[in-house]
């Protein structure tokens, strides 16, 4: 399922439209949009396009749906998925999808092309050693770049994922500080 979250300053920006009348629509319920935890609003792009065209309001170029990362978590644990989704967000717009195993992970990267993958090791169908080779054997994808965030990896499988130019190996249980300083590191993701 596709996930696209962009900010109230990135919906504005989407929208062509100031902050304050994004503000004013939500309050007026004019446009929903979900609440994190912390309490910012975020918005889909599906959401934003569906209220541009009941109120006949072109969208400038849809800048900011060009502008959002793209992230594929590849992760067996669901716990982990969620993690990630925790440490993401802090940031403005992005698009995240995931992937239980590196089966399904190789049939979205090809049509969708992140811009960054976290990646599990030791997933079930495909693990992901084998969906890295897949990945660096593929012109138009091979440069995408991964985090990879396993438990028990020895120092040959570490060898070995190091080889397959990845930006940086986490060992779980993983630090939400560290995730989000390697993710902000290699993407460029701004603070909401």
């Amino acid at each position: 399922m596709a996930e696209k979250f962009l900010t109230s300053n990135a919906a504005a920006k989407y929208l062509g439209a100031s902050r304050s009348s994004l503000t004013n629509w939500v309050k007026q319920g004019l446009l929903v949009g979900g609440l994190t935890p912390g309490g910012h609003h975020r918005f889909t792009i599906e959401d934003l396009i569906t209220f541009a065209e009941k109120r006949g309001m072109e969208i400038p170029g849809n800048k900011a749906a060009d502008e959002v990362t793209r992230i594929l978590v590849v992760e067996d644990d669901e716990g982990f998925r969620e993690y990630v989704k925790d440490a993401l967000d802090i940031y403005d717009g992005y698009e995240l999808k995931e992937a239980e195993d590196g089966l399904k992970a190789a049939m979205l990267v090809g049509s969708w092309k992140p811009d960054l993958i976290i990646l599990d090791i030791r997933m079930p169908n495909m693990n992901g050693v084998e969906f890295l080779h897949m990945l660096r054997n593929e012109s138009d994808i091979k440069d995408v770049k991964v985090i990879v965030a396993s438990a028990h990896i020895s120092a040959e499988l570490r060898s070995k994922i190091e080889s397959l130019g990845v930006e940086m190996i986490l060992d779980k249980p993983v630090r939400l500080a560290k995730l989000v300083a390697v993710i902000e590191k290699t993407t460029s993701l701004e603070l909401s």
